[in-house]
């Protein structure tokens, strides 16, 4: 009889190890109890601040916003709040939740059949749920772009500035996307991440929070849609072809890098382009001197050009690992060639027979050895 096998013991409660196999359990019984908050009247107006969108706005019997605290019509229009932190906060833990699903079920069974090493398996997970994100945020922000009719009226980026009041949709979104920058940043731990990989991805998602915040901040959300769509689809381009350089299908990765190397550049160039546009030309035929934070108008000359600056130094510093990465491309590829080239003219010549004086026949090798000798009858 075999000897029986050992369970695998379970780690001490609240230790780290504990935490990080249980950390989606943990979190979503945190989230229920906060749902549950709005069952009882005392608890419910601390549970609403984390799970409904606040500084909402309803209209009246004359047409007209106004705030809907304390009114029973759910809110359609909202504006920006400092109660927003919270809102993102629930929302945080609720994808790190998602993401653990994500990784369970989905990306851990697919790289597990990959055989990969531990880098490899780091940067599979990483770009499995990358490109999962700027799917949906592609498709999202299409959505709105279209719903808005930015694409058919380009002019209403700036139009009518401040853009005070946001549609429910569009304030969902622009939370989450903060949201899930946020999420990313416990996901470190969670994941165990290398060390000599976290000042990397740390540096990533904070330039995308501080983006995304500045422009919800200073209600420049409308040409951020604009923007973050064209970004995340030159991001699923690339963690597209990432992945299936990973799976080791060569031929489909390469032709997703191809195409990442042409969408890249022209995605840097049309934000740039939008941006000078809005901030330049647009916000620039209604500038004030001075910002005023009660009306929520940021469009003064300075703020303008640190914004304007600000995403001209980041398309530009997004653009040279690209560019080093495409002339050490081609140099690898003139060296290649170089090799050939010299491999050709190296080439041995072809077996023959020489005939002597005394009429044998002498085989060579084409190097100068001898490989026998043949006697004429």
């Amino acid at each position: 009889m075999g000897m029986p096998r050992k369970k695998p013991k379970s780690p001490p409660i609240m230790s780290h190890e504990f935490v990080i196999q249980n950390h989606a359990d943990i979190l979503a019984c945190i989230a229920i109890l906060i749902v549950l908050g709005l069952v009882a009247e005392i608890t419910a107006k601390v549970s609403r601040v984390f799970v409904f969108l606040q500084h909402g706005f309803i209209k009246n019997e004359e047409g007209e916003l106004e705030p809907a605290v304390g009114k029973d019509a759910f809110p359609i229009e909202f504006t920006r709040g400092y109660l927003d932190i919270f809102t993102v906060l629930f929302q945080a833990m609720m994808l790190i939740v998602v993401h653990a699903v994500i990784q369970e079920y989905i990306v851990d069974k697919v790289s597990k059949k990959l055989h990969l090493s531990k880098t490899k398996n780091s940067r599979f997970s990483e770009s499995g749920q990358l490109l999962v994100w700027c799917i949906v945020a592609v498709g999202w922000s299409a959505h709105l772009i279209i719903k808005n009719g930015f694409f058919s009226n380009i002019s209403a980026l700036w139009e009518d500035y401040p853009h005070t009041i946001i549609h429910w949709e569009t304030k969902l979104y622009l939370l989450v996307q903060m949201a899930y920058w946020v999420h990313m940043y416990p996901e470190l731990y969670f994941q165990k991440a290398r060390k000599e990989e976290i000042p990397t991805r740390v540096r990533y998602y904070t330039l995308h929070l501080v983006f995304l915040a500045g422009a919800y901040a200073l209600n420049f959300w409308r040409v951020s849609l604009i923007m973050g769509m064209l970004h995340f689809t030159a991001e699923a381009v690339f963690h597209a072809s990432r992945l299936l350089y990973f799976a080791e299908k060569n031929e489909l990765a390469e032709m997703g890098f191809t195409i990442w190397r042409f969408v890249f550049p022209i995605v840097r160039l049309l934000i740039l382009a939008i941006g000078f546009l809005t901030f330049r030309l647009g916000l620039g035929r209604a500038e004030i001197q001075e910002v005023d934070f009660a009306t929520g108008n940021f469009n003064s000359p300075f703020v303008r050009i640190v914004c304007l600056s600000s995403l001209f130094v980041l398309q530009v510093w997004l653009m040279w690992p690209y560019t080093q990465l495409i002339v050490r491309r081609r140099n690898e590829q003139e060296e290649l060639k170089k090799k050939a080239a010299v491999l050709s003219t190296a080439k041995p010549k072809p077996v023959g027979k020489k005939q002597k004086k005394d009429g044998s026949f002498e085989s060579t090798n084409g190097v100068g050895g001898k490989s026998g000798k043949l006697k004429k009858n």
